[in-house]
């Protein structure tokens, strides 16, 4: 069986594994809301640090097996940590020190009470078999997209590394025992390790794979998503309006639009202030959001005005869910208490809309006439008294 050069193939990956901790770790002082790169930094560097220990010179060949064996154990840890962070899992963050402690003690009794070299082995690939398939099951099938191809590859990595080290396990229990005089010169750590390195500089890529991705996620969600009310903003709401325009057309599925505006909300800003202004929105688009169906698109279309994309519904349907709309605003007490405002005589804050619909039926697909058609029911509304729901034909509803 050829042997490798364990020592330059440890250097070279620790040398790589360094450097992409570094990058991981820039990657975290630069986004503090996302978990996980400050595990996968700091394990990345306590492995390496686990893999050079394990194969220093010591007198002893099998005492100093234990610090390696810990520190490997305690990186893999937080690799765990990092994932479950990373997927908005609970961390548990003693399963490190757990794992540690776990092959302390293992590894202190076997090296006390077995000559064999053998048992501490096979003990030792089997616990990190058990954590590389902990690995394997939380990336599995996880999220959709790039991350989630991303999720497979690293899956599919960790699930090989389980398989080499019970590999390793069945080897070592069938091996004679003058093979394990020196723990170094057994032939099958040359390949165990160098695939052990190889898959944890691929996983640590996959890693900084995942973590672009999510940056650019995020970017995308801060433009297209307004940080106020956390639906989308003008930008986000044209994007959607021009996907659910191709679709409808093409399958010939009528489409509405809703123009949704506070009334008279410059006198809720004067009374109460900003801060309570801020938080009417943020209800409003809330309440709203609870009356849409699943492929319904709600965003922020202007000020105090939120505009509503309506696939498949016609509009007497989308009359309808405006009135809907409508009547929750007007029956819904706002609670402020937590706010602070200009004046602290009302601890609840109630208000009205308007709202404006246009269908497909009577104003074609073309988005921009839909728009137009749904602000000039609008402002019908405006003009006949507020809170009411119109159409380009008239008035649909009536406060009673």
């Amino acid at each position: 069986m050829p042997t490798f050069d364990l020592k330059t193939i440890i250097f070279m990956s620790m040398l790589l594994t360094f450097m992409l901790s570094m990058l991981l770790a820039i990657t975290r002082s630069h986004h503090k809301d996302m978990n996980g790169p400050g595990y996968w930094a700091v394990g990345n560097l306590v492995i390496g640090l686990g893999m050079v220990i394990l194969f220093s010179k010591f007198e002893s060949t099998q005492w100093h097996i234990l610090p390696g064996v810990v520190l490997i154990g305690l990186g893999l840890g937080l690799f765990i940590n990092g994932i479950q962070a990373f997927s908005g899992k609970t961390v548990r963050r003693l399963l490190p020190l757990i794992i540690a402690l776990v092959l302390t003690v293992l590894n202190a009794f076997l090296i006390m009470h077995q000559q064999d070299l053998r048992m501490v082995v096979i003990g030792n690939a089997f616990i990190f078999a058990i954590i590389y398939m902990m690995g394997a099951r939380l990336t599995f099938g996880k999220d959709d997209g790039l991350v989630g191809n991303l999720y497979w590859i690293a899956s599919s990595l960790f699930f090989m590394m389980a398989l080499l080290l019970v590999a390793r396990v069945l080897s070592a229990f069938y091996m004679e025992s003058d093979l394990f005089k020196s723990f170094l010169d057994w032939p099958v750590n040359a390949y165990t390790f160098m695939l052990a390195c190889v898959i944890q500089f691929f996983v640590s890529v996959l890693f900084v794979l995942m973590l672009t991705a999510q940056v650019n996620q995020n970017l995308q969600s801060m433009a297209t998503v307004d940080s106020l009310t956390n639906v989308l903003n003008r930008r986000g709401l044209q994007d959607a309006a021009v996907k659910m325009h191709a679709i409808c057309k093409r399958i010939q599925i009528p489409m509405s639009l809703l123009l949704v505006d506070l009334d008279h909300f410059k006198k809720v800003n004067d009374t109460h202030g900003h801060l309570v202004g801020d938080e009417v929105l943020v209800t409003i688009a809330k309440t709203i959001k609870t009356t849409l169906r699943a492929g319904d698109v709600v965003g922020r279309y202007g000020g105090e005005e939120f505009c509503v994309l309506l696939p498949n519904t016609s509009e007497k349907e989308a009359v309808a869910l405006a009135e809907r709309i409508r009547e929750m605003i007007q029956h819904k007490n706002i609670s402020v208490r937590h706010v602070k405002k200009t004046s602290q005589a009302q601890n609840e804050v109630k208000c009205t809309v308007s709202i404006g619909a246009a269908g497909s039926e009577s104003s074609g697909y073309d988005v921009q006439r839909l728009l137009a058609s749904a602000d000039n029911a609008l402002y019908m509304a405006k003009n006949r008294g507020r809170n009411l729901v119109a159409t380009h034909a008239g008035i649909a509803t009536k406060v009673h």
